[in-house]
């Protein structure tokens, strides 16, 4: 992926509202000697899943620094301390095994290949000239209602983006006015920490990931909890980012006593705020309208997070959907335990047509994700990158 005609190797990436608590709800999901419990357990996982479907994706990763990829399928990032050796970031995904309980024990001996549902190419058409066509009346409306109050700067581009996310012009418009006026008042702390962090990220021609960390609101805190260990960011081939958690191997509850609710969802906006600049440049640059992508791994986890971390993701993911509008991409769940998956195998067909878009299941468990940094090196890479492009499309 190109960016003003330099690899992006690395960004801030995005977690989902939807993702994560569907994480923790999921949380119970541990293997038990009694299978009643198990059901019972996965049950309640599928249910958790149905209620968190509607929420929109959210972005807590933090970027780290790039280090140029083959090929430009992956960047890896890693957070404060990044060195040119390695970086990391955060992803996962799952989808379903279908068929008998025993098929279902075996996954994970199952080859690469029963994680594919589809062809590791995009199902749908995400190029930015068939969107602005598809959306160019909208769009046109959206200019027209909001008429002086829109920046110079805001181009067609830019209010696509809107038209995606609402149904009406005038509703985008709407949006249109909230978000100008946040920018220009309670936001606009961290919008201009955030522009100016990304011009000295990319002022040496690559990205610098050190001026985005100490930018970041109460990141020396914060620092200490959110590292590469828990998070990895990578590009699908096409150019979304993709933010892949493993929340195992977060202290939510140590975290939230060194940060308030407030502090952690202003952390979390301007995480979103250079996610959705990065998308936006790459867009322009690609001509492919990039997503922002959330992949949890499921793997190890066996505990509810923090009320007030869950509290500050779910808020901050609510301000998110209003304030940056049509970057959202699919929720992907990575690992699920085997009676989840097999019980989700069944139901999700059951599952309304706008929940089977928003959140997919891998058909089994990506084995070679022993560590989460095992996806920023080849072979692993491209396994990785195919294997979520497929389940995407889903």
């Amino acid at each position: 992926a190109v960016v003003s005609s330099q690899p992006l190797t690395t960004y801030f990436q995005k977690e989902d509202a939807a993702g994560l608590m569907a994480i923790t709800l999921l949380a119970s999901q541990r293997r038990q000697r009694h299978v009643r419990r198990n059901l019972a357990a996965a049950l309640l996982t599928l249910a958790a899943l149905v209620l968190t479907a509607s929420a929109l994706g959210f972005v807590v990763a933090v970027s780290p620094q790039l280090r140029p990829t083959r090929g430009g399928q992956a960047a890896a990032l890693a957070y404060g301390r990044a060195t040119q050796a390695e970086v990391a970031g955060p992803t996962g995904a799952i989808l379903v095994a279908g068929g008998l309980v025993a098929a279902a024990a075996a996954a994970s001996g199952q080859r690469r290949a029963s994680v594919l549902g589809r062809a590791a190419s995009e199902k749908e058409d995400w190029s930015l000239d068939y969107l602005s066509k598809k959306h160019d009346k909208q769009v046109k409306g959206i200019r027209e209602l909001c008429g002086d109050l829109m920046p110079a700067d805001w181009d067609d581009v830019k209010l696509l983006r809107f038209a995606m996310q609402h149904e009406s012009a005038s509703d985008a418009a709407e949006n249109v006015k909230e978000v100008l006026a946040w920018r220009a008042g309670e936001g606009a702390k961290i919008c201009s920490a955030a522009k100016e962090a990304i011009a000295k990220a990319t002022a040496g021609g690559g990205w610098d990931n050190t001026p985005v960390f100490k930018a970041a609101p109460h990141a020396d805190r914060i620092s200490k909890h959110i590292t590469p260990e828990q998070m990895v960011v990578v590009s699908t081939k096409a150019g979304d980012l993709v933010t892949c958690i493993r929340a195992s191997t977060i202290d939510s509850e140590q975290l939230m006593k060194e940060v308030t609710e407030t502090e952690m969802t202003e952390f979390f906006i301007y995480a979103r705020e250079i996610n959705s600049a990065i998308a936006e440049s790459r867009t322009r640059a690609t001509g492919h309208v990039s997503r922002l992508v959330a992949a949890n791994d499921l793997t190890g986890v066996s505990s509810f997070p923090d009320q007030a971390f869950q509290n500050a993701l779910t808020g901050s993911a609510k301000r998110a959907v209003t304030l940056y509008p049509g970057f959202s991409g699919p929720t992907v769940l990575l690992n699920l335990p085997w009676l989840a998956r097999m019980l989700v195998s069944i139901l999700t067909p059951l599952f309304p047509g706008a929940v089977r878009e928003k959140i997919k299941f891998a058909r089994g468990p990506m084995a070679y994700m022993k560590n989460l940094k095992d996806i920023l090196k080849e072979p692993a890479r491209s396994m990785f990158v195919d294997d979520l492009q497929a389940i995407m499309n889903s």
